[in-house]
């Protein structure tokens, strides 16, 4: 027993003496030099004003008081017929406090009319800080702590140290607006101080030390989430390099985002009520309701999404006459059948409905594949303590079932994100819609197509990482 706990207190004592070798050390001291180097000047000099001159004699003057901001958009679009011809900026002394990183981020924040504005600019130059935290952090914990380095904190310091070097370009970019022709009108005035090299320099050298450490950790460093912050990234970057076209694309397409995501989650919420009905109606001993069931599913999956769509909205208020106008000649029901008569379904509601009816028949089918996946002891059991069928199945099948039918339930949704594009012709103001009509105004399809497929894809590939997760948290050994 003495042995034992001798040799514990042996292996705790060389973890820790482990935990202090150069990678810790470099860590360390990359992420306190890094927090120096923000009270050192990092963009002494900024631009104040600029004034842009076009041939056609279109002249854009503009003032900024703390950072420029749209300047690379006013250059490139360009009034019809017209050329640029010269941009002539002014650039100011910034004074010793303001120029230092923290110095800057305080006149951003303090801005307030501008701070949401040049939010970019705040978030790049805290990158780095962050990283510098949770790389003293880690170190911190490697020597204090009872078990060496912390796993847990490795990935995410490497991910955040990696990131801080190109975010401190970025942050350098946002001085002129990511215009290259701003940087050479500047004569050098923007080129950055002493404290940027010595932060880049830092940021450098914390992330080669803890890129070292990888081996320390059984975690993945990069996981699938990383493919949405690319996607992102490249969108970001689209608008910045390129204001115009993909700035005015965004401006005019990001409203049909909110319009999608309000038809997806209403059509899905309606859509797992509709699966579940279907799918008990597909396993019920009653005769009648199990034909129903499996006289819709049958029917609703032979008919592709479009035709349900263009019928509801076309073809549905036809259906709605017709009855409406049996229902007149009954004493009796004549408020209805006028009401029906009368009936118009609005564009969100006709594609909420014609979205639910399809992806309902599909989901009847994988819920009653759930509950059939469940042993009918289980029923059995729940009946001979005394449940009904109803409290069985939803105390003690239903619960089961729920885990096995995550995963295709969640594809159900991705696959529901993207055939919303289809809503587009109901002249519903979605993401499609919104970029057909840009394109119809502009001619520029490459580019507008481009935006929408980015955008569908980030809200895909986001999805798709939100249904690992729920089903990592709910995965079972059976």
């Amino acid at each position: 027993m003495l042995l034992d706990d001798t040799s514990r207190l042996t292996e705790h004592r060389l973890t820790r003496a482990e935990a202090r070798d150069w990678r810790l050390v470099a860590a360390a001291f990359g992420a306190l030099l890094l927090l120096v180097s923000y009270a050192l000047p990092l963009f002494g000099q900024r631009i104040s004003s600029a004034t842009t001159e076009f041939s056609g004699g279109t002249v854009i003057e503009r003032e900024y008081p703390v950072l420029v901001h749209e300047q690379h958009f006013a250059q490139t679009k360009r009034p019809i017929g017209e050329q640029l011809v010269s941009v002539e900026i002014t650039t100011e002394q910034v004074s010793l406090a303001e120029s230092t990183g923290y110095g800057w981020m305080a006149q951003i924040v303090q801005d307030s009319e501008g701070a949401l504005r040049h939010l970019s600019m705040l978030l790049m130059m805290g990158l780095p800080l962050v990283s510098a935290v949770i790389a003293i952090a880690l170190v911190g914990q490697s020597w204090r702590g009872p078990s060496g380095v912390p796993e847990a904190l490795i990935p995410i310091s490497i991910q955040l140290a990696a990131l801080s070097v190109p975010g401190l370009f970025l942050a350098w970019f946002h001085q002129f607006d990511f215009s290259f022709l701003l940087l050479e009108q500047s004569a050098g005035a923007l080129m950055p101080g002493v404290g940027f090299w010595l932060a880049m320099a830092a940021s450098v050298t914390t992330a080669v030390s803890l890129f070292s450490l990888r081996n320390e950790t059984r975690r993945e460093i990069v996981n699938w989430w990383a493919l949405v912050l690319a996607v992102v990234l490249v969108i970001w970057l689209l608008v910045r390099f390129r204001p115009f076209p993909y700035l005015e694309i965004w401006r005019f397409i990001n409203d049909g985002i909110l319009v999608t995501l309000r038809i997806v989650s209403t059509s899905f919420g309606l859509m797992l009520l509709v699966s579940l009905l279907g799918g008990l109606g597909r396993i019920s001993s009653n005769r009648v309701i199990n034909f129903v069931a499996s006289l819709y599913v049958e029917l609703v999956r032979g008919i592709p999404l479009l035709v349900q769509l263009l019928f509801i909205w076309f073809a549905l208020p036809q259906v709605f006459n017709v009855i409406g106008a049996a229902l007149l000649s009954v004493p009796l029901l004549e408020g209805a059948g006028q009401w029906l008569i009368d009936l118009r379904l609005d564009p969100f509601t006709a594609a909420v409905l014609g979205l639910t009816v399809c992806y309902g028949a599909y989901g009847a089918e994988i819920f009653r594949a759930g509950i059939s996946s469940i042993h009918k002891g289980q029923m059995e059991a729940a009946r001979s303590v005394g449940m009904s069928y109803v409290q069985a199945m939803r105390f003690v099948i239903l619960p089961q079932a729920a885990r096995v039918i995550l995963p295709p339930v969640g594809n159900e949704f991705v696959a529901l994100l993207k055939d919303s594009s289809l809503v587009s012709v109901l002249a519903v103001s979605d993401l499609t819609r919104r970029g057909r009509e840009y394109m119809s105004r502009t001619f520029l399809s490459f580019d507008t197509w481009i935006m929408v497929a980015l955008c569908y894809l980030v809200l895909t590939l986001f999805s798709s990482r939100m249904v690992e997760l729920i089903e990592s948290k709910t995965r079972f050994e059976r």
